[in-house]
């Protein structure tokens, strides 16, 4: 075990030592400029950063010999204020767009560089490169949208599925009933007709489909402010905002005609003319969610009971 002893060695070297070794060995960027900001003083990480052979050929260049002009544009821009106000500023975000390169991303801090009467004679800084975290909160981001995506939405169909339908609905019942207009919402309720045959006697995977056929069908069909929703097995919804009844039935009529115009594949050289049923019902102002589901649901069992292939409002 080594004794513990007097340090032989004098503040001013201690001071050279430290100095030397942040120059040298530091992995965050250091740099000190001139109230001109042209560097003066750059740690052996900065000039590696920048493609210098060494600190000492960055003396007196400036962030306009490295960086695009934006970039040293506003550089030299908070540098200015530090000189004038004497305050520093901390964590400043900056990008750096190299040409042909991946960006680089840095978190920043600025500080007055004072001489030995106090005065204000430039500016200093520390950057550290945070690219790396940058691109793992990117990863993480598209991760969460695809695990927020796939709670939203029905891999068969690619529509949205049941749960984000009540979501949806609970919300637009709330903005329609705080609306002094008349303004009002639809919605339109499918069931594809006879789908425990087509399922029976051609086989799921060619049921899906069927119920992928649908989903175009719909999707060609609706204004571009609808939304649709697979909520069940060969059930789908049609959320239509700023849409009454009347509309609602033209675009119903537009899925009917759609989803039976064209025959479906279902096994060798044998295809199927799909047809769906819907009801259609108007959201009425001071009602809930749950009685706008019931009244489409009500014109849905009715076009059901009447034969098919039909619509019902």
């Amino acid at each position: 075990m080594a004794k513990k002893g007097k340090i032989n060695i004098n503040q001013e070297e201690i001071d050279m030592l430290v100095v030397n070794t942040i120059k040298n060995f530091c992995a965050d960027t250091i740099y000190f400029k001139d109230r001109d900001s042209r560097f003066i003083w750059n740690s052996q990480q900065h000039a590696d950063q920048l493609g210098a052979k060494s600190p000492l050929e960055m003396f007196g260049k400036t962030d306009y010999d490295y960086f695009p002009k934006e970039f040293a544009d506003n550089a030299k821009e908070t540098e200015e204020q530090i000189i004038e106000s004497g305050e520093p500023m901390l964590n400043i975000y900056e990008e750096w767009e190299k040409d042909d390169e991946e960006t680089r991303y840095f978190l920043a801090s600025k500080y007055p560089f004072y001489n030995k009467d106090h005065e204000i004679i430039g500016t200093w800084g520390i950057s550290k490169d945070i690219t790396d975290m940058k691109r793992l909160e990117k990863e993480l981001e598209r991760s969460y949208q695809k695990v927020q995506r796939l709670a939203r939405v029905d891999d068969i169909t690619g529509l949205y599925n049941r749960r984000y339908f009540y979501e949806n609905l609970e919300r637009t019942c709330s903005i329609y009933d705080a609306r002094e207009d008349d303004t009002t919402f639809s919605i339109i309720a499918i069931d594809i007709d006879n789908m425990k045959y087509i399922n029976d006697q051609y086989g799921q995977t060619h049921g899906d489909d069927v119920l992928r056929h649908v989903a175009t069908a719909m999707l060609n069909s609706i204004r571009k402010t609808d939304i649709c929703f697979r909520t069940g097995g060969d059930e789908f919804v049609v959320l239509l905002p700023d849409c009454d009844k009347t509309t609602a039935v033209n675009v119903a009529k537009a899925i009917c005609a759609n989803t039976s115009n064209q025959s479906v594949p279902v096994g060798e050289s044998k295809f199927e003319k799909i047809t769906i049923s819907a009801g259609v019902a108007e959201y009425s102002a001071g009602s809930d969610m749950s009685e706008i589901i019931s009244a489409a649901d009500r014109k849905l069992y009715k076009a059901k009971r009447n034969g098919k292939n039909q619509l019902s409002y």
